[in-house]
Parts: C-alpha cells; structure tokens; sequence
C-alpha cells in the first residue's frame, strides 16, 4: 500500500465523523445565536419596564395614587410595549 492509498483509506474512515461533528458544531452555533438574541430581547424589555416603572411612580405622584401601584402598573405597561417594540418581523 503506497501513500496515497493510506491517506485514501484514512479520508474514507474519517470524512463521516468530521462531517458529522462539523453539523453538530453548526447546530451548536445556531442554538448559541438564538438564546443570545433573546437574552439581548430580554435586556431591552428590562429598560422598558424600568422606564415604565419610573414613569409611573411619577405620574401616581402627581394624580395623588400610591406610589406603588404607579410603579408596578408603569412597569406592566412598560413590559406590554417592550415586548411589543422588540419584536422580530418573522423571516
């Protein structure tokens, strides 16, 4: 057997596992990608909720409610048009 028939013989062997761990590195990659975006989603919702949160606390202040209920209805606004403003147009 000659040189060239080893490395043959050794690309038949080998090819299908690298092949194989070279789709499953894809995958990895892939399903990496997509809870980074959503993680990247969920920060921005959070600024939407902080902001709403903070909006509503003063707004209560000023119309005379609880503090509180201005913060926690704020913040569920805030939530509701975070989710709504960082949606993905589906491709």
């Amino acid at each position: 057997m000659d040189k060239s028939q080893a490395d043959a013989v050794a690309k038949a062997i080998l090819d299908p596992h690298l092949q194989a761990q070279q789709a499953r590195s894809d995958e990895l990659r892939a399903k990496q990608a997509a809870e980074d975006a959503l993680q990247a989603r969920r920060r921005r919702v959070a600024l939407f909720v902080l902001a709403g949160a903070g909006i509503g606390a003063v707004i209560a202040y000023f119309i005379g409610y609880r503090f509180t209920l201005g913060v926690v209805w704020g913040g569920i606004a805030g939530s509701a048009i975070g989710w709504l403003a960082t949606r993905r147009v589906a491709a």
